[in-house]
């Protein structure tokens, strides 16, 4: 059942950016490949589709401060952010000790590799046998913020000028703070302490206040025609067309010609924002024309599932799917993006069941610690 207070074009757009994630972690595979075509798919997806899910976080947070206590906001955040964090990284966990795992530089050809990544994931917050469930531990610590910050700061300066501000530290921060890049986890020389990507917090908080001042024009409830929807999806996709590829030269992971989040890697501070909101209000304009789509409505309401279950594919079958395709689809525009939307909606296909499957059984377990189960009880009173 679909709460009556959900937006549906916002559930919509969760789904989109979740497809775009898939798609980005199945060309990444074809660019380790050498693929010049999939290098280039990727700058332009990880350009935006990270940042869209901040915002569609802060588009959904209140303005007004929250009577929640501390003890109860803490403990329904760790239930619904943390517990599935948990979860989903002991899941992907079993399967590598029969199953080559891409391991994201993690040696666990020895039993100390297994402990490092396990103090890694429990203890640093960097998810090395789920890397995408690091949004989990980022937004946990954006809600972190936001409920300080809806208590103190928000009264006396507006979301926008806030958003400015952590923008302006998360940039320098990101530069002159390095120790806190939960990267270094990597190193095995690298002490491990709670990094529980504290560092992209202060970005992805500046995109969550940017979304919560975007809720408040009550913007795209104006929109109320295919034309204007479709106008402002084609000008802003034009925006992140013509200035994606510009952003070049600053990045930290000298590596990656592209924004990282995960590893704070956002090149110039002008550009990236800049393109990043340009893509995320391509993608919402796009749910907006396609809102009444059930399929995406139901699929964009469940998206934690679908967001964690990507390290199943990200871990285990991108790379050996990509090393069969690279013959076929080297440099080539047409075969790569037809590449990656199959793959991308096979993918997504796949995780269906497990989703039916958890939310009936166990949603306890997967961001829902209020709901009463058949086989856990709720995790939380709803009444308090």
């Amino acid at each position: 059942m679909r709460a009556a207070s959900r937006i549906e074009y916002i559930d919509v757009a969760r789904i989109l950016g979740i497809a775009l994630m898939y798609y980005g972690h199945i060309i990444e595979s074809s660019m380790k490949l050498g693929s010049e075509t999939a290098a280039i798919h990727y700058k332009f997806i990880y350009s935006f589709h990270m940042p869209l899910f901040f915002i569609l976080s802060g588009y959904l947070a209140s303005r007004q401060p929250a009577h929640e206590s501390w003890t109860w906001f803490l403990k329904k955040q760790t239930y619904s952010r943390l517990l599935p964090y948990a979860l989903f990284s002991i899941l992907l966990l079993l399967p590598t000790f029969f199953i080559p795992s891409h391991s994201v530089g993690l040696d666990l050809s020895s039993s100390s590799g297994y402990i490092r990544g396990l103090f890694s994931t429990f203890i640093g917050g960097f998810p090395v046998f789920n890397i995408p469930t690091w949004f989990l531990v980022c937004i946990f610590v954006v809600e972190l913020f936001h409920f300080v910050c809806q208590r103190s700061v928000l009264k006396t300066i507006s979301p926008l000028a806030l958003c400015i501000l952590m923008y302006v530290i998360g940039t320098v921060a990101a530069w002159y703070a390095a120790w806190l890049n939960p990267l270094k986890l990597l190193s095995e020389r690298e002490f491990i302490f709670p990094y529980l990507m504290v560092l992209e917090a202060l970005t992805g908080y500046a995109f969550y206040l940017f979304g919560l001042s975007l809720r408040s024009t009550r913007w795209f409830e104006r929109l109320n025609n295919v034309g204007s929807q479709f106008g402002l999806a084609l000008l802003s996709l034009a925006i992140v067309y013509l200035t994606y590829d510009l952003n070049q030269g600053m990045f930290i992971l000298a590596a990656y010609d592209a924004v990282i989040m995960v590893g704070s890697s956002h090149g110039n501070p002008i550009l990236f924002p800049i393109t990043a909101i340009a893509g995320s209000l391509t993608i919402i304009s796009l749910a907006l024309l396609l809102r009444r789509s059930k399929t995406l409505q139901f699929l964009g309401a469940n998206t934690l599932v679908i967001f964690a279950l990507n390290g199943v594919f990200y871990h285990f079958t991108n790379d050996p799917l990509a090393r069969l395709a690279s013959p076929w689809i080297h440099n080539s525009d047409t075969l790569t993006l037809c590449y990656g939307v199959i793959v991308t909606i096979t993918s997504l296909l796949l995780t269906i069941p497990a989703l039916i499957v958890l939310n009936k059984y166990v949603p306890q377990l997967v961001g829902k610690p209020l709901k009463q189960g058949p086989i856990i009880r709720r995790l939380m009173d709803p009444s308090r």
